[in-house]
């Protein structure tokens, strides 16, 4: 069954490019192939955007079920990929749309970059 709108989470970060492009840009496509492919269900988009010339990324990290951010988390931090990307980018901003359960926030709290959150959804759909 496919969860509402109201349920979901989005992570919107800003990162710093620390590295060269290209050792970013083919760790964060390696990373979002595997993501895509091994990730924990909950997980419903991962998006990744670039300036050229701009030392800045942006991220859009969606969770349908906000109850499995921990169990991603998890995963990830074990995966090669995900060392080789903290290698490359560091992050300097993250906005919480949605309700994230209270470890998750702890979590992202530990990085010193949340600053902002909007747990309460007011209205919107998803397809």
């Amino acid at each position: 069954m496919k969860r509402p709108a109201s349920e979901r989470v989005t992570l919107v970060e800003v990162l710093e490019l620390t590295g060269s492009f290209e050792a970013f840009a083919a760790v964060v496509q390696a990373a979002a192939r595997r993501l895509e492919a091994e990730g924990v269900s909950g997980l419903v988009g991962a998006q990744f955007y670039v300036t050229p010339g701009s030392s800045e990324i942006g991220a859009i990290i969606t969770f349908a079920d906000p109850s499995q951010v921990m169990d991603h988390v998890r995963m990830i931090t074990g995966w090669p990929e995900f060392k080789e990307l903290l290698g490359c980018v560091k992050p300097l901003d993250v906005r919480v749309y949605g309700r994230l359960g209270e470890e998750a926030l702890a979590w992202l709290r530990t990085m010193n970059v949340v600053s902002k959150t909007f747990e309460n959804h007011v209205a919107g759909f998803v397809r």
